[in-house]
């Protein structure tokens, strides 16, 4: 597998990220080619610090190849370009390989 992370960092108003991801960007990466697995999640810290992040996105696909083909459809230009609409904090975007190890 190979997978596409997205850390989002602390938007300026989390309810108006929240409503718009929920909304308006979701139903554009549903509509991404070969994601085998998406997953979101709101960043929670464990000793009571906030966290580095506000949520991370991921994207799972079957290799490398089928991610940047993907990206590069009208679908994932379309999901792309409407990150700068609500993530007024920024993003990061990592890309790896998944290799399990456990179990």
């Amino acid at each position: 597998m190979y997978r596409v992370t997205i850390v989002y960092n602390q938007p300026t108003d989390p309810a108006a990220f929240d409503e718009y991801y929920a909304t308006k960007h979701l139903p554009l990466v549903r509509e991404i080619p070969n994601v085998k697995k998406f997953a979101v999640g709101k960043c929670d810290p464990l000793d009571g610090n906030p966290p580095a992040a506000y949520a991370l996105a991921e994207l799972r696909f079957e290799s490398k190849d089928e991610a940047g083909q993907a990206f590069a459809s009208p679908q994932g230009q379309s999901a792309a370009g409407d990150v700068a609409n609500f993530a007024t904090g920024g993003i990061s975007l990592l890309f790896s390989n998944e290799d399990t190890v456990l179990p």
